[in-house]
C-alpha cells in the first residue's frame, strides 16, 4: 500500500511539475515577436502590441523577463496595446515618442451593450426580471439624457452617469442620486465582468520632449477589480494642455498602489489651461493608496464618483467636479491648491490629513448644484497661510436657482472638525469656518440644508512651535440659513 501511494505522490509531482512548465512555456515573450531584432522604436511597439495581442487572444500572459528598457515610437494613427488580465512589466523602463496622434498607450476595454431598464427598478435594485442582468456579474451604465446642469462659463451641459454592480439579478450598491424622478430620461447599457483580480504593475513610462502629441498611459473602460501597482509616470516642461495619465470611466473596484505621477501636460498656468493625472468618471469604489501625484493644473480631474477612498497620498489637488457621493481621505498630504466638489452626496471624511497653503474643501459655483452633504475633519493639521486661513470655501455665482428640481435648493455641507491642529504665521489671527465669496445679493438669500456646525479639541501654534490663540469664526461674511443653525466650540 506504501508503494502504491508512493506511486502515486510520483505520479502527482510529476503532473504539478509538467503543469508548472507548460504555464511557463505559455507565456509569451516580446522578443519572440522580433524586439530583439528591431531596430527602431517603431518596430519595437508593433513588437509589444503583437505579442500582447496574441497573449489576450490565447488567454496567456506576456512576460518581460530580460527586457529592462525601452525606447519606442509611435507609428501613425497607432493603437492602444490591449491587456490581459495580469500584466507585470518587472521594473521595465519606457521612454516613448509621440508625433502621431493623442492616445493611450495600453488599454482594458468592454463594450456596451443596450438594456431596457425603468427608473423605479434602478432605485429599487431588484434586476432578477431582467434577462441580460438576472445572472452572473453585471455593471449596468446609466445616463441621464436630460442635463444634470449647465456650466456656466464653460458653455456647455453636464450630465450624469451612474454604476451599479449586479451580481445574480441584485444591485450590490445604489445609485449616488434617485433615478425615478420626472425630470430624468434614462439610458441605460451594461458589460458583463469576470470578478477575479486583474493587474497592471511594475512600469515606469517617460513622455520625451520630442513627442508632440499626448501619451497617456492606461485607459480602463468597463472593468471590474482592477490593481494598478508600482507605476511612475514622467512628463517634461510642455505646452500640451488637457492630459489624462490615467484614464477611466464606467469601472468598479479599481485600486492604485505605490503610483507617482511626476508632472502632467497642463501648459504653463494660463488660466484655461487644464491636464490631469487622474481623469475619470462614473466609478463606484475606487481606492487610492500612497499615490504621489504633481502637475501644474493639479492632479484629479473626476466626476461622477462614488465611494471613494485615499490613503497615504500627496497630492497638489483633489476634485469631484460634479456629482459624486461619499468620499474618504485618510493621512493625505494636500498641498497647494485645493480639493473640490460639486454636486456631491453623503459625507467628505478627512481622517489625519495635513493641509498645506491649500483650501481644504471648495464648493465650486459654476455648476450651480448646491447640494447636501456633510464634511467631517478628525486628527486633522491645517497650515494656514495670509490667502488660506478658511476650511471650507463656499463659490456663489448668481442668484438664479437651477431649473432642476433635484438642483433647485442652494444647500450649505454640515461641518464636524475634532482635534484640529492649526498652524498659523504671524499675522494671521482668524480661523474662518466658512468662506463664502459672492455678491451681497447673493448672501442674502436664505442657504438650505446647513443646521450643524461643531469644532472640538482646537489647539493652535506658530510655525516655530510656540502656543498662540486664534479667533473661530464661523463665517468671514454673514450668511443667512433657511433654519435653525446649530454652531458650538469647545
Amino acid at each position: 500500500m506504501r508503494y502504491k501511494k508512493n506511486i502515486w505522490l510520483t505520479v502527482v509531482l510529476c503532473l504539478l511539475g509538467s503543469l508548472q512548465i507548460s504555464v511557463v512555456m505559455a507565456q509569451i515573450s516580446p522578443l519572440d515577436y522580433g524586439l530583439r531584432e528591431a531596430d527602431s522604436g517603431v518596430a519595437r511597439y508593433w513588437a509589444l502590441y503583437n505579442a500582447h495581442a496574441d497573449a489576450l487572444a490565447r488567454h496567456q500572459q506576456v512576460s518581460y523577463e530580460g527586457i529592462d528598457t525601452l525606447e519606442l515610437e509611435l507609428p501613425p494613427n497607432f493603437k492602444s496595446i490591449p491587456l490581459g488580465p495580469y500584466t507585470d512589466f518587472g521594473g521595465l523602463f519606457i521612454k516613448v515618442t509621440n508625433n502621431a496622434v493623442d492616445r493611450s498607450l495600453f488599454s482594458m476595454y468592454s463594450a456596451p451593450a443596450k438594456v431596457a431598464v425603468d427608473k423605479a427598478t434602478v432605485d429599487g435594485g431588484d434586476f432578477r426580471g431582467i434577462p441580460e442582468l438576472a445572472d452572473g456579474d453585471k455593471l449596468l451604465i446609466l445616463k441621464d439624457q436630460h442635463p444634470w446642469t449647465y456650466r456656466i462659463g464653460h458653455g456647455h451641459n453636464v450630465f450624469r452617469y451612474d454604476l451599479i454592480w449586479i451580481h445574480n439579478g441584485i444591485g450590490q450598491n445604489k445609485p449616488i442620486a434617485p433615478w425615478n424622478t420626472d425630470s430624468t430620461l434614462l439610458n441605460a447599457t451594461y458589460v458583463s465582468v469576470d470578478t477575479s483580480p486583474k493587474v497592471f504593475r511594475g512600469l515606469t513610462m517617460h513622455r520625451s520632449e520630442q513627442s508632440t502629441f499626448k501619451t497617456y498611459c492606461l485607459y480602463l473602460s468597463g472593468q471590474y477589480n482592477v490593481l494598478v501597482e508600482d507605476v511612475r509616470v514622467t512628463t517634461p516642461r510642455s505646452r500640451m494642455i488637457a492630459d489624462g495619465v490615467f484614464s477611466v470611466s464606467h469601472c468598479a473596484r479599481i485600486a492604485f498602489r505605490d503610483v507617482r505621477v511626476d508632472g502632467t501636460y497642463s501648459g504653463y498656468g494660463r488660466w484655461r489651461d487644464y491636464g490631469y493625472a487622474f481623469s475619470m468618471t462614473n466609478l463606484w469604489n475606487t481606492t487610492f493608496e500612497r499615490v504621489e501625484a504633481d502637475g501644474n493644473w493639479g492632479v484629479f480631474g473626476t466626476n461622477n464618483m462614488s465611494q471613494t477612498t485615499l490613503v497615504d497620498c500627496d497630492l497638489n489637488r483633489f476634485d469631484i467636479h460634479c456629482y459624486g457621493r461619499d468620499a474618504l481621505l485618510k493621512r493625505c498630504l494636500l498641498r497647494q491648491r485645493q480639493t473640490q466638489f460639486s454636486s456631491m452626496y453623503g459625507k467628505v471624511v478627512f481622517d489625519s490629513c495635513r493641509f498645506v497653503d491649500c483650501i481644504p474643501v471648495r464648493i465650486r459655483s459654476s455648476y450651480n448644484a448646491y447640494t447636501p452633504f456633510d464634511i467631517e475633519m478628525v486628527d486633522c493639521t491645517f497650515e494656514l497661510t495670509s490667502r488660506y486661513h478658511s476650511l471650507v470655501n463656499v463659490m456663489l455665482l448668481g442668484t438664479d436657482r437651477n431649473p432642476r428640481p433635484e438642483l433647485s435648493a442652494k444647500c450649505w455641507p454640515n461641518l464636524k472638525v475634532v482635534n484640529l491642529h492649526v498652524v498659523a504665521p504671524s499675522g494671521v489671527s482668524t480661523l474662518n469656518l466658512y468662506h463664502p465669496t459672492g455678491t451681497m445679493s447673493e448672501l442674502d438669500i436664505p442657504v438650505e440644508y446647513i443646521s450643524q456646525v461643531s469644532v472640538k479639541g482646537t489647539s493652535f501654534v506658530r510655525p516655530n512651535g510656540k502656543p498662540t490663540s486664534l479667533n473661530v469664526r464661523l463665517s468671514s461674511r454673514k450668511f443667512q440659513t433657511s433654519k435653525s443653525l446649530s454652531f458650538e466650540v469647545e
